[in-house]
């Protein structure tokens, strides 16, 4: 599900907390990226069964519940993503080596650094 080649690149984000949101999706249209912004669960499946994205930004705590589920089909689907969390992620690893995961609270300058990797990682995939 990749936007690249179609105008501006699109980066699902799924984060519960709206302040860390915006925060975020403020960052990602300075960049001239589109966020497609999901505060809950249900909404972030919804979204990544309607939409189109290049990257992705998960927050794997999502007001009791785990974002296992988006991991699993960004896996599956090969979608570049990070893991973006305030907890220990060492059961995640365990389960998920892949899977980058950050710490938060992440600086600006670092998660624009992320985005763009994401992004590269995007259009290599899209390469023959």
């Amino acid at each position: 599900m990749s936007t690249q080649g179609k105008g501006k690149s699109r980066v699902l984000v799924v984060e519960d907390d709206p302040v860390v949101a915006m925060v975020v999706e403020d960052a990602l249209c300075d960049m001239g990226v589109n966020a497609l912004v999901n505060l809950n669960l249900p909404d972030a499946l919804a979204e990544i069964e309607a939409s189109e994205f290049d990257a992705a930004l998960i927050d794997m705590e999502l007001r009791g519940e785990t974002s296992r589920s988006v991991v699993l089909v960004l896996l599956s689907r090969g979608v570049p993503f990070v893991v973006m969390s305030g907890r220990d992620q060492a059961e995640l690893a365990r389960e998920f080596p892949q899977v980058r995961t950050v710490l938060k609270p992440l600086d600006l300058k670092t998660l624009r650094q992320i985005v763009r990797e994401l992004l590269n990682a995007a259009v290599a995939r899209q390469e023959p």
